[in-house]
Order: C-alpha cells, then sequence, then structure tokens
C-alpha cells in the first residue's frame, strides 16, 4: 500500500496555473483563488452560491431592531 505523503498547509512552490489544479495528487498552493477558475460553470454556480446567503453586516438591521418590542407575546 501506498503511504499518503504530508503537504504543507501553504506550498510556495505549488502551481498557480489553472489547468494543473488536481483534486488528488496535485502541486496545489492550497489558496482558494476564486477570480480565476479552471471551469467557467463554476464561476456561475460559486457566484449563485454567495447570493444564497447573507450575513448580519450586510442587512440593515435598524428597523427590525424598533419593531422588535412591538411584537405580540405568545
Amino acid at each position: 500500500m501506498t503511504e499518503l505523503k504530508k503537504k504543507p498547509l501553504f506550498n510556495p512552490e505549488g502551481n498557480l496555473d489553472v489547468r494543473l489544479r488536481r483534486m488528488i495528487g496535485g502541486n496545489t498552493t492550497n489558496l482558494n483563488d476564486f477570480n480565476n477558475m479552471k471551469y467557467a460553470w463554476v464561476s456561475d454556480w460559486y457566484r449563485q452560491a454567495m447570493n444564497n446567503f447573507w450575513i448580519p453586516e450586510e442587512i440593515n438591521l435598524s428597523q427590525d431592531v424598533k419593531d422588535y418590542p412591538r411584537l405580540l407575546s405568545a
């Protein structure tokens, strides 16, 4: 059986070329560059996935704060 070799978390000698990226057995940098993707459909999928969630810092909740005390208690 072949023994797995440990790879560093950050690999400055890794391949930056998108065409050379591999899920298994590649020599990656272990940095994710979502602006330069190997397949065009991945870029569209990634952008759609990013639009499917929000974080509190991006949403103005000031009106919700004002409305909260006026909610009916159950």
